[in-house]
């Protein structure tokens, strides 16, 4: 009777998130000697499966009886003595999973700096039944155990380093098989504080008296002359900052002495070394500074609009055209937020923008300010989380992660150019959307959200103009008065057919050019594809190179020599010679950003041309470098990717040259229009952005497409009611919602054939309003062959999620099939 009633009694349990993709809801024992420890949102060690360990993040503790037939694992130890993500982050990691239909490993995956994510790495230990007969052992063998007799454990990696190759299973494994040795699994924390030495003065010494003393010994022998100026060096660097403890690398180039007579000074107990933990993140001292500018009457109107529309809307958008002055109306509402102790995320779609806008806030905000993306590495990541976590920044500015961060107090969500695709999360799970994300984070904390863009996504006008769902305000006039530039369409084919083109630029482009270059300002030339060449061709025989693991043509890089493939990253020599028919007579097709820096450079001779795209801009100070260099005119012409249409603002540049409307319209999307438009309109802000009217020139072999009309007459609102219409007729967003499966597989036929099963799958419950199985424009891509669908799902419907759960089972019972284990499939809920 005894043993029945213990059986029923409750105890404490914990559901754990794991950094896995696995949907399922795993809990464990709360141990009775953590049960006052344990806390939702910090980060427990646990076992997953026979040996592997983790650290989960705790999403619930509750008491209930034992499952049935379930030996539930314990807690093995907690990692951190506070919460390290919020409730409502938490509540945000679950609405992500749901809405974007991936696990909530997936999203903690996303979410936490790499560092936080701690998993099992395997030690070796010797086996304590080993007799110590090495005779069986073979010389590698031999090697790790002589290892293992010197230290207690040794890891995979430091026996690739003892063996000097990274191929060690079959030995580990054979040693396994001997008896030799034992395997265990250990939690690896790949945070460490970064340490530098500092040295403090005994205290003995602080009295005036001893030091005296001490001074007056060490002059006396003329052997201490380094040691007297160590000590000198100290009480003057102490003195001059105020402090009593000093760093070792400032007092040895104060002092101009070396490490030997710290080491003899420290001996003699005149100072005591230690290790003090430091930030990583950059040192930058900054001082407020009141703005240095008035609101102009029309931006006076729109904050008090924007203000009046907060009172009953969520989330407001701010349609201003570009260099109309939004940026000045965010610092604003900022200062507001801040003098009422609130914290403020500031989210911009590229770090290339992050370099700017620091600049400014910062001017205006000091060090409230913090910086959080993708550049950063982990440590520094780590380091911001905390601070951001612990409150001591009040507004946060970041690219798309930021929504992940451990906000406490949020009142304001800024979204700037809240229509660029870079928010979408593509690869890997979740694809979330970062605007959407962040305005479902604010309405958690009961936050405002602005919306702010010249060329606002479909989806967002809809929402502002035809549901009323969100509030508008409207921004119709440059700032200053500057008027907005002159627009051009230039025909290609007419050029060409009158003899008027040099390589890609028209006789009209490249004279504009130089003559803002004979009046010392400056130009932006957008071209929306890096490298050198799209591809190579044989002219004899029509053969290109093609990746070896993607079904696309490689890129011709001339920086590096060599072709890469965008897709996978695969690269390979230049070749000299068709693989083919074996012709020397190979041809350079098309042109990318890195071919237009090359040419212009021969027609604009010593001109100093700079370049924007991922390939010049990959390290950590890549993008602010390029930026500073244009900014400070060192750089008078700028050729880029879209990187360069993202709301920076350079007061010099006069004309602005788009180089093929045709490949940004002509693309097969259904959003191929809007991303054209917006590109045109953003890369045309750039233009005569202070105190001169710019002009913009755009060629294309097409001048009749109807988006260029609507960039020439600088009209959105026509631009969306065209679009909406062909969106309406076709059923596309903002009408429906899409889901787009990819499917994934290393056979080409297991792939068709799973599609063919999916397909009538889904058209029981979609019918006409599943598209494909199609195969895409890159139909395989890291040797894994491709087929879509696109589900389109009534935006009214009130039977999302039970839809969502009909896609997802579906594709769960085709996994299940012995053909269909290794298929992947990739869902995407609103592809952007």
């Amino acid at each position: 009777m005894q043993n029945l009633e213990n059986l029923s009694t409750p105890i404490l349990m914990a559901n754990i998130i794991l950094p896995l993709a696995v949907y399922a809801e795993y809990t464990y024992l709360v141990p009775p000697n953590l049960a006052d420890k344990v806390k939702e949102g910090i980060r427990v060690e646990v076992q997953f499966g026979a040996k592997r360990v983790y650290a989960g993040v705790v999403k619930r503790i509750f008491e209930g009886e034992a499952p049935a037939n379930i030996r539930l694992k314990p807690i093995a130890n907690i990692l951190d003595e506070q919460a390290i993500v919020p409730i409502k982050q938490l509540q945000l990691w679950q609405w992500i999973a749901q809405y974007y239909m991936c696990s909530e490993g997936e999203v903690m995956q996303a979410a936490l700096p790499s560092a936080f994510k701690l998993s099992s790495e395997t030690k070796l230990l010797i086996n304590p039944a080993f007799n110590q007969d090495f005779s069986l052992l073979d010389d590698r063998e031999y090697l790790i155990a002589e290892a293992l007799t010197l230290q207690t454990e040794i890891s995979i990696e430091d026996v690739q380093a003892i063996l000097e190759t990274k191929s060690v299973v079959h030995v580990v494994k054979s040693m396994l098989e001997k008896g030799v040795i034992l395997l265990q699994e250990a939690l690896v924390e790949r945070y460490k504080p970064q340490t530098v030495a500092y040295l403090s003065l005994n205290p003995i010494y602080h009295q005036p008296e001893q030091l005296q003393d001490l001074l007056t010994q060490l002059q006396k022998e003329k052997r201490n002359d380094k040691q007297l100026m160590a000590l000198m060096a100290f009480i003057h660097l102490s003195k001059t900052k105020g402090v009593d403890e000093v760093r070792k690398k400032e007092l040895l180039e104060k002092a101009e002495t070396t490490d030997s007579s710290l080491k003899t000074l420290i001996k003699k107990g005149v100072f005591t070394e230690f290790q003090k933990s430091i930030s990583r993140l950059d040192k930058e001292t900054s001082v407020h500074i009141p703005l240095d500018y008035d609101l102009s009457p029309n931006q006076e109107t729109a904050l008090t609009q924007i203000k009046q529309q907060f009172e009953q809307k969520q989330v407001v958008l701010l349609h201003g055209i570009t260099s109309s002055g939004k940026t000045q109306l965010y610092i604003k509402l900022i200062q507001e937020a801040i003098a009422n102790n609130q914290q403020v995320l500031y989210l911009l779609p590229e770090i290339a923008l992050t370099a700017q806008m620091i600049a400014r806030l910062r001017k205006v905000f000091g060090d409230e300010i913090g910086i959080y993306h993708s550049k950063f590495n982990d440590q520094e990541r780590v380091e911001i989380w905390h601070k951001v976590l612990n409150n001591e920044y009040k507004v946060v500015i970041g690219a798309r992660s930021a929504v992940f961060l451990p906000l406490k107090n949020l009142a304001l969500v800024v979204i700037d150019e809240e229509h660029d695709p870079s928010f979408k999360q593509f690869e890997p799970a979740p694809h979330y959307h970062a605007r959407d994300t962040a305005i479902y984070l604010a309405s958690l904390y009961g936050a405002k959200t602005l919306l702010g863009s010249a060329t606002p996504a479909l989806e967002t006008f809809f929402n502002a103009t035809k549901t009323q769902k969100y509030g508008l305000v409207t921004l119709n006039e440059r700032y200053g008065g500057v008027l907005p530039p002159i627009i051009e369409v230039i025909s290609i084919t007419k050029a060409t057919k009158n003899g008027q083109m040099h390589s890609h630029f028209t006789d009209q482009l490249l004279t504009e050019m130089k003559t803002a270059l004979d009046h010392n300002e400056q130009v932006i030339v957008f071209q929306n594809r890096r490298g050198y060449s799209p591809s190579l061709l044989c002219a004899d025989c029509g053969w290109i190179p093609q990746c070896v693991q993607c079904d696309v043509s490689l890129t011709y890089h001339k920086a590096s020599n060599d072709l890469k493939c965008h897709y996978c990253d695969y690269k390979r020599p230049l070749i000299a010679r068709c693989e083919a028919c074996g012709s020397t007579n190979l041809q350079i097709q098309g042109f990318g950003t890195e071919k237009i820096q090359d040419e212009l450079q021969d027609f604009l001779k010593d001109t100093p041309i700079g370049r924007l795209d991922l390939d010049s801009a990959r390290t950590k100070h890549g993008f602010e470098q390029i930026i500073n260099d244009f900014e400070d005119q060192k750089t008078k012409v700028l050729v880029g990717t879209q990187m360069v249409t993202k709301g920076l603002d350079f007061e010099n540049v006069s004309l602005v040259a788009v180089l093929s409307a045709d490949q940004l319209l002509g693309f097969p999307d259904f959003r191929a229009t809007e991303r054209g438009f917006q590109l045109m309109m953003q890369v045309s802000g750039r233009a005569g952005r202070r105190n001169k009217q710019g002009k913009v020139l755009i060629q294309s072999r097409n001048t009749s497409y109807k988006t260029l009309t609507h960039v020439l007459e600088g009209s959105y609102e026509a631009f969306f009611n065209d679009e909406l219409h062909e969106r309406f007729t076709y059923l596309y967003p903002p009408f429906v919602r899409l889901v787009v499966l990819t499917l994934k597989h290393k056979d080409n036929i297991a792939v068709n054939k799973a599609a063919a099963w999916l397909q009538k799958a889904l058209q029981v419950r979609f019918n006409k309003h599943v598209l494909g199985p199609a195969v895409p424009m890159v139909s395989r891509i890291r040797s894994y062959y491709l087929r879509q669908f696109i589900i389109k799902i009534d935006r009214q419907s009130t039977q999302l999620q039970q839809h969502k759960q009909f896609i997802a089972d579906t594709i769960h019972q085709l996994q299940q099939q012995p053909s269909y284990k290794s298929l992947v499939v990739q869902i995407d809920v609103d592809p952007y």
